[in-house]
């Protein structure tokens, strides 16, 4: 109810979007950027933790990042759900989409008066930004596993004597080690 957005098509028709949708769209947008940035908190505490070789830290880090994933996926939900009540908006007024894809924030941002536009750009930015730092730390927490993972068959392989299969990692997989055959006796 209220105010009404007016933007222009690409095909010059008007547009009204209610304020309404736009700022349930903002809210959802700027929740998602705080759980991703609670996300990446948990990644740097658990990058800490593998350097710091803190495996009660690893595991605290890991089971509050699994109830922000779920929270995450909750969030999306209600963002792609706010969309499809935009299309459907759109819709209604002749605008569609002819290969079925969602709208995108910037196609989206056309439909919507500068400050508003403004707005969505600006905190769809901000959750890009995140999301991309998110997956940074997560890749390079991934290397820190690997190695992990690489130093302890190392160090078994040296206790054992056996430089066949890995003890630790892909079940089927054979991969040649990456390290020197195993120097101590097993009966050692």
């Amino acid at each position: 109810m209220g105010q009404e957005a007016r933007g222009e098509a690409g095909t010059g028709a008007a547009v009204s979007l209610s304020s309404n949708l736009t700022k349930k769209l903002l809210d959802i947008l700027s929740s998602e950027t705080d759980t991703v940035t609670a996300l990446l908190a948990e990644a740097e505490s658990k990058q800490k933790a593998l350097v710091d070789d803190d495996l009660s830290a690893l595991e605290e880090a890991v089971a509050r990042e699994a109830d922000l994933l779920r929270e995450l996926e909750d969030w999306e939900a209600k963002r792609l759900r706010c969309l499809g009540e935009i299309e459907k908006k759109l819709a209604d007024v002749g605008l569609t989409r002819e290969d079925g894809t969602i709208l995108t924030l910037e196609e989206l941002a056309g439909f919507l008066p500068e400050e508003d536009k403004a707005r969505l750009l600006d905190q769809g930015d901000k959750l890009r930004e995140a999301a991309f730092r998110l997956r940074e730390v997560n890749l390079l927490n991934a290397d820190l596993l690997r190695h992990s993972l690489t130093l302890a068959n190392y160090c078994l392989s040296l206790l054992t004597g056996d430089t066949g299969q890995t003890i630790y990692g892909e079940p089927g997989k054979k991969d040649r080690p990456s390290y020197q055959q195993g120097r101590l006796d097993a009966r050692a």
